[in-house]
């Protein structure tokens, strides 16, 4: 692994736009807000855009665009940030998933108050989200990591539904809680590093060299494993994602679904399988075995949802699960089949929440009772639904078959049996998204009770397009996708010493 200069500080300049554009927001009148934001997280996206220029695609395993300056030096402690082919990924998909969120709340009319205030909560959101997907050391990962929390928070709790306040706390004690886990195992790696070393280290391309005894591994595994199952969210530590994703403004929602919940899959794979790999491999059953369950029971409690916000929620739930099954198979197919499927969902998630909102300003319901039946007097918004539903569903061409189908592959080289139960749980995601497309295109209201809604378009149709071509972009074009991840899961599973391609 080599860190290459070339391009550094980059990465903080995207982490500074939108700082200087809240700061911009706070002291011009209200009415430049929208505008400005808008811009701001514009210009974040076209930079993160811009550092592919700067990376090799047949070296991405080495670490790009570096920057190290020490923090506390006695500590180990430093601002270390740079990309390598998986981090460059989540990079762009963080600021991209930002500035649509932003985009469609220019004209969200749920959003009138306190204007400022929401779209700075979302500007520093983002500044956050790019230190946790650039960064190499520990605490500066775990610094970044907690600061999602604090703007997320007021996100729900000041701009949401009637139980906001509710699922504001639930979601900051959950997070927080767990996250004090993580800490307390970042302190364990560093003082083991200390003892075979001498001196402190949080940084991860040396931590990863540690020689730590099976015991160990599997101790810091289980800590580490706490902070990022409550957040990816697996199945028992998710109750708090239906409450914020439920009671979150549409675009709170789509940051949490398409990022946020990427932050704990993404650390599983970077920390949990790359530092603790003897334990991994010890756990890998364990691991697969949560994430089925998670994929089975969330699909029950998906189908059994009244709430379309409530349906996608738990629909995520499901597909976080695919993805931490498919990383635990340990082996190269499943690591493509997870990072892909952590991509693919953002689209489609982010797409889903989007269709809630657009049709909750229609008809000031999340019921699907009262709600179906109702795309199809919208023909354009109708199509948009059902190229995301058929996508997130794992069709051929969508943006989760691929996923699907090689988590299937990778199970199938550990055995048949584990391939025929990944095979049934993909079965059970779909069933739901069939159960979501039939509420809202074949029952229903009469077709007078609808006359009045008028068809998406602007701002909302760009940005529901978008994500949709992205999704089939992935679904036809994977080899994109793979071209730019690939050598940096293999560094990870040259660690593990299970390659297998």
């Amino acid at each position: 692994m080599e860190y290459i200069t070339n391009g550094s500080g980059l990465i903080s300049i995207s982490m500074l736009v939108p700082i200087a554009t809240t700061i911009l927001i706070v002291f011009l009148p209200e009415k430049f807000t929208k505008p400005i934001a808008f811009i701001g997280s514009l210009i974040t996206f076209l930079i993160s855009l811009y550092t592919l220029k700067f990376l090799d695609f047949s070296h991405l395993s080495n670490i790009y665009l570096y920057e190290n300056y020490p923090i506390i030096k006695e500590l180990g402690i430093s601002y270390a940030v740079g990309v390598d082919g998986l981090s460059e990924v989540f990079y762009i998909l963080s600021t991209f998933i930002s500035f649509l969120a932003i985009a469609w709340s220019v004209k969200d009319i749920q959003i009138k108050n306190r204007l400022k205030e929401y779209y700075s909560m979302f500007l520093l959101t983002t500044t956050f989200l790019i230190g946790v997907f650039t960064a190499w050391d520990l605490i500066l990962f775990y610094i970044f990591y907690e600061l999602t929390l604090v703007p997320m928070i007021f996100v729900i709790g000041v701009w949401g539904y009637k139980l906001r306040l509710y699922s504001a706390y639930k979601f900051f004690i959950y997070i927080f809680i767990s996250s004090l886990f993580l800490l307390f195992g970042i302190m364990i790696l560093s003082a083991d590093s200390f003892k075979q070393t001498g001196h402190f280290d949080a940084f991860y391309p040396h931590l990863i060299h540690l020689n730590l005894p099976l015991s160990q591994q599997i101790f810091l595994f289980w800590l580490f494993f706490i902070a990022f199952a409550v957040k990816t969210p697996l199945v028992p530590f998710h109750t708090w994602l239906p409450d914020a994703h439920g009671e979150a403004p549409t675009a709170g929602s789509v940051v949490l679904a398409a990022i946020l919940l990427k932050m704990g899959s993404y650390a599983f794979l970077r920390f949990n399988i790359g530092l603790f790999p003897d334990a991994s491999k010890d756990l890998w059953l364990v691991m697969v075995f949560i994430g089925i369950l998670t994929i089975i029971y969330a699909s029950w409690m998906t189908i059994a949802q009244n709430n379309i916000k409530r349906f996608v929620a738990y629909s995520s739930v499901s597909h976080m699960g695919f993805i931490v099954a498919a990383m635990f198979m340990l082996n190269f197919q499943g690591f493509r089949a997870s990072v892909l499927e952590m991509v693919a969902h953002g689209f489609s998630s982010a797409s889903l929440f989007m269709i809630a909102g657009f049709i909750y300003n229609r008809l000031h319901s999340f019921n699907t009772r009262t709600i179906a039946g109702s795309v199809r007097y919208m023909p354009i918004f109708s199509i948009l639904v059902a190229l995301t539903g058929f996508s997130a569903m794992g069709l051929p061409g969508g943006s989760s078959f691929w996923g699907k189908f090689l988590t299937i592959v990778s199970a199938k080289e550990h055995s048949l049996d584990l391939a025929l139960i990944v095979i049934v749980s993909a079965f059970f995601s779909a069933i739901y998204m069939l159960y979501f497309l039939r509420n809202l295109f074949l029952e229903g209201k009469t077709e007078g009770s609808f006359l009045i809604f008028t068809d998406i378009r602007g701002i909302k149709l760009t940005v529901i397009l978008s994500l949709v071509v992205l999704m089939f972009t992935i679904g036809l074009f994977p080899f994109l996708f793979f071209n730019i991840f690939d050598a940096s899961i293999s560094n990870i599973l040259h660690i593990v010493g299970t390659v297998k391609r």
